[in-house]
């Protein structure tokens, strides 16, 4: 194996520090932008400490530096208990894969938000997948400046940078049905169910018997399943009661001549185990979607097009958003504006139609008629 030329050293910005540990204390020297000539001092500093324990112009009381990569392995033993296995898996691979290779052998409290906008602007992944990256570096900051390795957190200066919204591809009534007909029967249950409720994946893979009420008419999302982890869904507003339309009834009375009896779960792989998205996505999915002749999209367009086929409808934005677990009308105005029923009228008919003038007829409000002007509002 290949000795490591640079060992003890970092380099930061241009120039090369000499990094050691000297009886339990973290020394730091600034040596050169020259490696070789940072390689020369620090080994003269190294036979310095090697024969008089400590370097002669070094203060016996030398302050310890915490290094980002201790930060972050203390972070690393508190986490796991307070965040969901597969999270986790995420923040360490980010920490592993990017961050840490960068940013572990610095000491903390000398990494600056330029520093940190640099290593943003030098990922080479999509903005979201960086604004990821960064959750854990937020977390472990927060950490170092609670336990005291930092006077202020560089962090809370660094945005999140603008993600583009997602691809909406959702599937038509008659593309639905298409669909249906031509999906593996095993699997046709679960698309009704998907296409006419708007639940998420990892929803309906958790979806126990339990929470199917037939006679209230309500399925109750109460757990989710990501990566073969079961749990609480994420957020407070996707615990809800979804209506039982009557084509999902009449699924999910199909499907109980399948799986009810045989196991907690009501939807099941070829196996009789839970499903899995990857596996769906790549053997029924899109081969269905194929066979009909669409392009190839997510499995999240089952959710976009329960979205899209309700607003087309006419049915309330408010009751939509509450089927598919948002807590307000944002995330419906922002995706499916232009679903919502009547948007494209959007000049003022239903105003002058109601309020102004009840008495104009729809497409009389810029016919001239000065008559019906100056009446409402009267003389100036």
């Amino acid at each position: 194996m290949a000795k490591n030329k640079n060992h003890n050293l970092v380099q930061r910005g241009d120039t090369w520090y000499l990094q050691k540990l000297v009886d339990g204390q973290r020394l730091k020297r600034a040596l050169s932008k020259s490696v070789t000539e940072a390689r020369r001092l620090r080994d003269n500093y190294l036979q310095e400490i090697a024969q008089h324990g400590r370097i002669a112009d070094e203060p016996d009381t030398a302050p310890q530096q915490v290094l980002f990569g201790e930060v972050a392995q203390s972070w690393a033993k508190v986490t796991p208990n307070r965040v969901k296995s597969s999270t986790f898996r995420d923040y360490r691979s980010a920490l592993n894969y990017y961050i840490l290779d960068r940013f572990g052998n610095l000491p903390i409290s000398d990494i600056s938000y330029l520093d940190i906008e640099e290593f943003v602007a030098e990922l080479e992944c999509s903005n979201k997948r960086k604004n990821n990256i960064l959750v854990p570096m937020r977390n472990i900051f927060k950490l170092a400046l609670r336990a005291g390795f930092i006077e202020k957190d560089p962090m809370a200066l660094v945005r999140n940078l603008k993600t583009e919204k997602p691809d909406i591809a959702p599937l038509s009534m008659d593309e639905v049905g298409r669909f249906l007909d031509s999906v593996s029967p095993r699997y046709r249950d679960f698309f009704t169910v998907a296409f006419f409720t708007g639940m998420r994946f990892g929803e309906m893979a958790a979806l126990k018997w339990k929470n199917v009420d037939f006679k209230l008419g309500v399925i109750r999302v109460r757990e989710t399943r990501v990566e073969g982890e079961e749990g609480r869904p994420k957020t407070a507003g996707s615990i809800r009661d979804i209506k039982i339309l009557p084509p999902v009834a009449e699924a999910l009375r199909s499907q109980r001549r399948v799986t009810m009896g045989k196991s907690p779960y009501v939807f099941l792989n070829f196996y009789g185990r839970p499903l899995f998205p990857h596996s769906v996505n790549i053997h029924v999915w899109k081969p269905a979607l194929k066979k009909i002749g669409l392009s190839p999209r997510p499995l999240i367009q089952t959710r976009h097009t329960f979205a899209t086929l309700m607003l087309d409808a006419g049915e309330q934005p408010g009751w939509v958003a509450r089927m598919m677990g948002h807590v307000n009308l944002k995330m419906i105005l922002e995706h499916y504006y232009s679903h919502i029923k009547n948007y494209q009228r959007d000049d003022g008919a239903a105003f002058m139609k109601n309020v102004y003038d009840p008495n104009v007829e729809p497409g009389d409000e810029a016919g001239g008629d000065e008559a019906g002007r100056g009446g409402q509002l009267g003389t100036a």
